[in-house]
């Protein structure tokens, strides 16, 4: 991915300006009788505000309400006129969406794809107009990315296939057991790499068996519908992973259904982990009900992002690739003030 972009078209508009003012005041006298539209001598010419749009994927997930707040609070402190679209999770729409901001004299565009493939041909309709493109939490497959800000998910998955293998080692004095994998949504970069990370550090556990995969796609429903059926056919489970905390809650939804909910701590319990640290998480492990969450913090990247953009810009080098860490949270530290340094973002949702 290409980190150098020629400069925005706001940048360029700015110098432009204050090239022209400088004419202007080489050859005017500067007198007190002066008209009061004169700029001063040395004076800068009037800023120019950046526009910036941002083709959100979906409202329908707690973790994008997050990031979309840190992308207008991340706007707003960097003074930026912020244009924004929801594509309600329709990955055809949100390229559409994409394609008609770039159509909106943006200075940048800021994407969380729905789809990594589907949204390439907007990334490069955005690099032939000569406008940055960041990506947010997930990638796109094709075209320039001046900077993709998000949680390492490959190692997010690894710490989820570790934190498994030590519970089942509790549990049987050995990495050995029964394992439902919940992948996300197919087609993002964030659930591949998750489910690459978990299949890749579970590799070290021969123990370990995954005895049933299936997408749950980011959703609970689907997660639900789906665990049941895994309920339906599997008598011996010892742990679920989650892609994310969707995946997660709908997993306990199915567990309890099936009336095979047991506390966490108590024998019998279905350790279940997921990633993002939702409000829903945080009460379900609180309850006993789901054990852990590897927390991200969507506010705070986006932010970081916004910056990215201010940054690049105003001239200067930015990460292709910035991890934000990540935050393993259980009933043991879920209330420690390592965990509320962190984060928990869920909570600071408006």
């Amino acid at each position: 991915m290409s980190r150098h972009f020629t400069r925005s078209k706001a940048f360029v508009r700015l110098s432009a300006v204050a090239a022209a003012a400088a004419l202007v005041l080489a050859g005017c006298a500067t007198d007190a009788t002066d008209d009061a539209s004169t700029p001063a001598p040395g004076g800068d010419a009037p800023a120019e505000t950046i526009r910036v749009g941002y083709a959100g994927p979906t409202l329908n997930n707690a973790f994008f309400v997050g990031l979309q707040q840190g992308v207008r609070q991340g706007a707003e402190a960097q003074g930026f006129e912020l244009v924004e679209t929801n594509a309600n999770g329709d990955a055809q729409q949100q390229f559409n969406d994409a394609v008609n901001l770039l159509s909106q004299d943006i200075d940048a565009l800021i994407l969380t794809p729905i789809d990594s493939q589907a949204i390439t041909p907007a990334v490069v309709q955005a690099n032939e107009a000569g406008i940055p493109v960041f990506t947010l939490d997930r990638g796109s497959e094709g075209g320039d990315i001046t900077s993709f800000v998000a949680s390492d998910n490959v190692a997010a998955g690894a710490t989820a296939a570790e934190w498994i293998a030590e519970f089942l080692t509790e549990r049987y004095g050995e990495p050995r057991g029964n394992v439902v994998n919940l992948v996300g949504l197919i087609g993002t970069t964030a659930a591949a790499d998750r489910d690459q990370g978990f299949k890749e550090a579970l590799a070290a556990y021969p123990d370990i068996t995954i005895v049933a995969e299936q997408e749950g796609a980011f959703d609970q429903e689907r997660s639900l519908n789906a665990m049941t059926n895994i309920l339906q056919v599997e008598s011996e489970i010892d742990a679920v992973f989650g892609a994310n905390d969707d995946n997660t809650i709908g997993a306990v939804r199915a567990i309890e259904g099936a009336g095979r909910l047991v506390p966490a701590g108590e024998p019998g319990h279905i350790a279940v982990i997921g990633i993002d640290g939702t409000a829903q998480a945080l009460e379900a492990i609180r309850a006993g009900q789901q054990t852990a969450t590897i927390a991200q913090n969507p506010i705070r990247m986006a932010e970081q992002a916004m910056q990215f953009i201010a940054d690049h810009l105003a001239g200067e080098d930015v990460p292709e690739n910035f991890a934000w860490p990540t935050f393993l949270l259980t009933v043991d530290n879920i209330s420690s003030p390592e965990a509320l340094e962190y984060g928990l973002w869920s909570e600071d949702v408006e």
